[in-house]
């Protein structure tokens, strides 16, 4: 039994950088192709969808390639719900242990 490897990569991402699934319900290159394209207009920011078929040995083969023919930009983050742009509060130092000469002299304070 082989598992179908789908490697899906961003414009100017190399394809092993991308993102990787499995499948095991292709089995052919006509469902890779139908399957590339219906994930293309899924996520329009993809720009190539590689299917590879691995066999038990840990021997493969590329069953498909698709190269989205016009990718998208991946969408920007949307800003917060106030519209306002939120302030990061700043975060309190811990104080270093006290030695133990500083110790005995707060006795005598």
């Amino acid at each position: 039994m082989s598992v179908i490897e789908i490697y899906s990569c961003k414009p100017g991402q190399k394809l092993k950088e991308g993102r990787l699934d499995y499948s095991h319900d292709i089995a052919t290159r006509e469902d890779a192709e139908a399957d590339a394209k219906r994930r293309c207009q899924l996520d329009p920011s993809l720009a190539k969808i590689a299917y590879y078929a691995v066999g038990d040995e840990g021997r493969f083969r590329m069953l498909c390639s698709y190269t989205n023919p016009k990718p998208q930009a991946a969408a920007k983050p949307r800003p917060s719900s106030t519209g306002v742009a939120r302030r990061r509060l700043p975060v309190a130092q811990a104080k270093p242990p006290q030695t133990i000469l500083q110790k005995i002299l707060g006795l005598f304070r």
